[in-house]
């Protein structure tokens, strides 16, 4: 059984976008959804447009996605969950081989341009790797937009939670 707050060697078995990937713990499935960022959203069955802003969000989804792939194929990934969401997943923070900010696969993804910060909005007492992770996540978004790395590139890109507020449907 999975406990908040313990350590756990972990390998990906699925990536299902750039924020969110299946792991296994000794054939224990763990769904995480990384903490403290969100990438683009992916194009859902039965989502289809023809709007060039919406078609490079989806573009982009595809790139996050294909990053956190290769951070993460065949390599240990080190897991701490944090607390489930509302859609049954590990909230977790996630590293590669140690538990480092070097290795957070979080800031990784935002140094990399693959991620932006989606920050907490409720009251937590966090632990020093807490924080340096945090503190991480928000510093490497922000080098990453001054620095016009990944979809930073883009000068009208929709940012994911602006792109959850459009009905697609």
């Amino acid at each position: 059984m999975i406990t908040a707050g313990y350590v756990y060697n972990c390998f990906s078995k699925i990536v299902f976008d750039g924020d969110t990937l299946s792991l296994d713990f000794r054939g224990e499935e763990i769904r995480a959804r990384l903490r403290w960022i969100d990438s683009p959203e992916s194009q859902k069955p039965g989502q289809n447009s023809t709007n060039p802003g919406i078609l490079k969000h989806w573009e982009w989804a595809q790139k996050a996605k294909i990053a956190l792939m290769n951070y993460v194929a065949g390599k240990s990934i080190i897991t701490v969950p944090i607390e489930k969401d509302q859609f049954d997943r590990w909230v977790c923070d996630c590293y590669l081989d140690k538990v480092s900010v070097a290795t957070n696969i979080q800031i990784l993804l935002c140094k990399s341009g693959m991620a932006v910060t989606y920050l907490p909005f409720n009251r937590f007492s966090y632990n020093t790797r807490e924080i340096a992770v945090l503190r991480g996540v928000i510093t490497e978004t922000a080098t990453a937009n001054r620095q016009k790395r990944g979809l930073w590139s883009e000068p009208d890109l929709i940012l994911p939670y602006e792109f959850k507020k459009l009905n697609l449907s």
